[in-house]
């Protein structure tokens, strides 16, 4: 059930604000006679003003609806896209609910007060493909408008797209005061480096050390307005971590992290770097040092038969090689 309905006169009503769009108050909405001329702003039906038996203003849609992906909305994913509503709207920006564009809709869009950025917050409770939610997010970046899932449940896809996972607050209350701390999706970058030039972590080896850091999660969660006021505010970013740092997971993920946690972890993957360019070399000289010993060694068993029989000729006898070890020339006379 949808939180917007577009009225004839009034244009789009969000039953999450007041007055509910262009001075138009909810009295003169719910239960009005004559009845509000309302429909859905996805399918074109007709809507009616409700309220939950928890206080929660929202439209239904009226009866033989055809079929609208607002209609099975549950209260869980109502109450959630009112939080997201409320957290932005005390980040500064606007936010506005069910906005459909070219291809795709957002359950709250999030708009800077300049009205030059916008930033989509889709509340996915139900199942969902990995795929579906790449495809979804492309078509949202296309269009210049970033995207965070946003679930209370654990889900697969999170790491994969940018996406949060919520613990929700039972405390009691209406649905605008619930609590929430984001448990999954951000990351931090733990880095720990040897204090010596010999890397104690990789077997004492000499060379530079390559930095042994590694992503964790956010412990204890973050409070979900502090996160949603820094991601507009463009203090935390979605960023895809390198396959090359340890993880909480075996593979790279996206991760709502800070700028310094970045930097932190390209400065690992430049000492990483480094350090293979040094085991490289070293793998490179150690090479050539085996191909100096094998071509004096060919030289050495090249000259022991002309010199065996040259000394034999002078010493009229036989003459043979008796000991072939290192401290006696390999055995060359």
């Amino acid at each position: 059930m949808p939180l917007t309905a577009k009225h004839a006169a009034a244009g789009v009503l969000d039953a999450t604000v007041d007055p509910l769009g262009e001075g138009a108050p909810w009295e003169a909405i719910h239960r009005a006679r004559p009845r509000a001329p309302l429909i859905c702003r996805e399918c074109g039906h007709g809507l009616h003003a409700k309220v939950s038996p928890k206080g929660l203003r929202f439209f239904a849609h009226d009866r033989a609806a055809p079929t609208c992906s607002l209609v099975g909305e549950t209260m869980a994913h109502r109450l959630l896209k009112l939080q997201l509503a409320s957290v932005i709207r005390d980040a500064g920006w606007y936010a506005e609910l069910e906005v459909a564009e070219d291809g795709w809709r957002a359950d709250v869009l999030a708009t800077s007060p300049d009205g030059a950025r916008r930033m989509a917050w889709e509340a996915q409770l139900a199942q969902i493909t990995v795929d579906e939610l790449h495809e979804r997010t492309a078509r949202m970046e296309a269009s210049g408008v970033p995207v965070c899932w946003v679930t209370d449940r654990e889900r697969p896809w999170i790491g994969a797209v940018p996406a949060i996972q919520l613990s929700l607050s039972d405390e009691p209350g209406p649905p605008t005061a619930v609590d929430a701390a984001v448990i999954d999706g951000t990351g931090v970058f733990r880095e720990s480096w040897c204090p010596r030039r010999r890397c104690e972590n990789d077997g004492g080896a000499p060379g530079p050390c390559p930095g042994h850091g590694w992503w964790r999660p956010v412990e204890p969660g973050v409070d979900l307005s502090a996160f949603v006021a820094g991601v507009l505010a463009g203090t935390i970013r979605a960023h895809r971590t390198s396959r090359y740092s340890r993880s909480f997971l075996e593979s790279a993920r996206i991760v709502w992290t800070t700028r310094p946690h970045v930097i932190t972890e390209r400065t690992q993957m430049e000492a990483s770097e480094r350090r293979r360019e040094h085991d490289d070399l070293a793998s490179a000289e150690h090479e050539r040092h085996l191909a100096a010993i094998a071509a004096k060694l060919a030289r050495q068993q090249a000259l022991t038969p002309p010199a065996v029989e040259l000394v034999g000729r002078e010493a009229r006898g036989y003459v043979g090689v008796r000991d072939a070890t290192p401290e006696w020339a390999m055995g060359v006379p």
